[in-house]
C-alpha cells in the first residue's frame, strides 16, 4: 500500500475520531421563560366566635347556669350553646363539620342519661330560620366567614328509679367540633 493511501486513511480515522468523539456540531437553540406566575393557597379554619357567644350552658328553665356548681335532677335538661365561625378559602375548597370526644364519658347509668347529637346550624342566612348541617352536609366558600350555632342536649331523664345516678359525673371535657377538607376529586384519576 502506498504511503499516500496510508496517510489519508490516517487523516481519515483521525477526523472521525475528533468530530464524533470529542467535537461538538452547534445547532441552535433559544429558551424562553414560561412566565408561569405564582400560586396562592386558600385557607380552612374553624374558631369559637367570642364576639357572639363562646359557650354557655342552660337549664330547662332557660337559666344560664355554671355547670361547674349545678347540681342536676331527674326531669331536667342542661343544654350548650357556641357560637364558630368557619373560614374555607379555595376555588375547589369542599370541607365537612362534625362532633369529636362524643362518646359516654360517664358514671350516671344508661337508662338515666340521654345526650342528644349535636344540632349544627347555620344562622348567616337566615338568623330566624337557621339552616341545619348534618354530618355529611358539604360546605363550600360560598359559607365562607359564616356563624354556626353548634348545641348539645344533656337530659337527666325523669324515669330515673330509686337512687340511680346519684352524686356522678358526665365528663364533655372531650367535646370539639372539627372542620374537615375534602379533597376535590382529580381530574386524572381514572
Amino acid at each position: 500500500m502506498n504511503k499516500m493511501v496510508k496517510g489519508a486513511i490516517a487523516t481519515g480515522v483521525g477526523v472521525v475520531l475528533l468530530v464524533g468523539g470529542g467535537g461538538t456540531l452547534a445547532t441552535w437553540n433559544q429558551a424562553q421563560s414560561a412566565s408561569m406566575g405564582s400560586v396562592v393557597s386558600g385557607d380552612l379554619n374553624l374558631e369559637v366566635n367570642t364576639a357572639t357567644n363562646s359557650g354557655k350552658w342552660t337549664n330547662a328553665a332557660g337559666t344560664v347556669v355554671d355547670v361547674k356548681a349545678y347540681r342536676v335532677v331527674p326531669g331536667d335538661t342542661l343544654t350548650y350553646t357556641q357560637d364558630l365561625k368557619m373560614t374555607l378559602t379555595g376555588d375547589l375548597m369542599a370541607a365537612k363539620l362534625s362532633l369529636t370526644g362524643a362518646g359516654a364519658n360517664t358514671g350516671f347509668t344508661p337508662a338515666s342519661v340521654v345526650v342528644s347529637a349535636t344540632a349544627l346550624n347555620d344562622k348567616s342566612v337566615t338568623a330566624s330560620a337557621p339552616s341545619p348541617i348534618s354530618a355529611s352536609t358539604v360546605l363550600t366558600p360560598a359559607v365562607n366567614g359564616h356563624l354556626v350555632t353548634a348545641s348539645t342536649t344533656f337530659t337527666f331523664l325523669a324515669s330515673t328509679s330509686n337512687r340511680d345516678s346519684i352524686n356522678q359525673t358526665y365528663d364533655f371535657k372531650s367535646v370539639g367540633y372539627k372542620l374537615e377538607q375534602q379533597a376535590p376529586v382529580s381530574a386524572n384519576a381514572q
